[in-house]
């Protein structure tokens, strides 16, 4: 027969969404760690180092499409282009 699961064994939706935002902090409160800890500090910058990198990468790819647009719109006109100087040819 199933028994009922312990708690340590179930884990909640909310713990689900701790866990994508950090799995070290989601690790530490089920492991029981108190939030006061000598490294909370530490946490918390690489935190906001980890934001200012994924912020740098999106305006980088934002860029990145942006040029991307250009070039085939510049490939579109250059082939539009050259059909026409051969037509002329003719």
């Amino acid at each position: 027969m199933i028994g009922r699961p312990n708690r340590s064994e179930v884990i909640a939706a909310s713990e689900i969404s701790q866990y994508v935002y950090c799995p070290v902090s989601w690790y530490l409160k089920r492991a029981g760690v108190p939030p006061r800890s000598p490294n909370l500090a530490r946490g918390i910058r690489e935190h906001i180092g980890a934001g200012k990198r994924l912020s740098l990468l999106q305006k980088r790819e934002n860029s990145s499409r942006i040029f991307r647009v250009l070039e085939y719109f510049s490939v579109l006109v250059a082939i539009l282009l050259i059909g026409w100087l051969l037509r002329q040819s003719f």
